[in-house]
């Protein structure tokens, strides 16, 4: 059988502009460990199961999070689309400044967020360039405002009229 890469078949670029077509939210992933409180801005995340409640994140392996997170308890914080600076600062590998913390539950989350979960770890697998990972929620919350929104390779400005 003859394998062709991928590569070969399709141009990444185009490949990624093609999915920027699915708009999608915008969280920060967060856990504490002994270099203390990280995140990281991940908009690959979803429900999973309802009984057990399950999430699942997608995290690129070349994050600087990537291994200090896979097998701890961590948060997923929903930012709202008044939090551009939040999201570019835990997107860069240069962080420059962080966002306020809560640090009021047993993981970290991002204070102002309009959702938030804490998770225990439930599972992780390979997904080539990333880590699929899976999170038991054991607490979660929510408050009112409208998502940061991320689409066409960009997180778009909040709308004056209503959706």
């Amino acid at each position: 059988m003859n394998v062709t890469s991928l590569h070969e078949r399709f141009d990444t670029a185009s490949l990624r502009k093609a999915f920027g077509k699915f708009a999608t939210g915008v969280t920060v992933v967060a856990f504490r460990d002994d270099e203390g409180v990280a995140g990281i801005t991940v908009n690959s995340f979803t429900s999973v199961s309802l009984e057990p409640p399950l999430l699942l994140v997608s995290v690129q392996k070349t994050s600087r999070c990537h291994d200090r997170m896979l097998d701890r308890e961590f948060s997923v914080s929903v930012l709202s689309d008044r939090q551009h600076s939040v999201a570019r600062s835990f997107a860069s590998r240069d962080r420059h400044g962080a966002p306020p913390w809560d640090l009021s539950g047993k993981v970290p989350k991002v204070d102002g967020a309009i959702s938030w979960f804490e998770c225990e770890p439930w599972a992780h697998y390979d997904a080539g360039d990333h880590t699929l990972l899976v999170g038991e929620i054991r607490n979660f919350g929510s408050d009112e405002g409208e998502p940061l929104l991320f689409y066409g390779g960009r997180m778009l400005e909040p709308q004056s009229d209503a959706w």
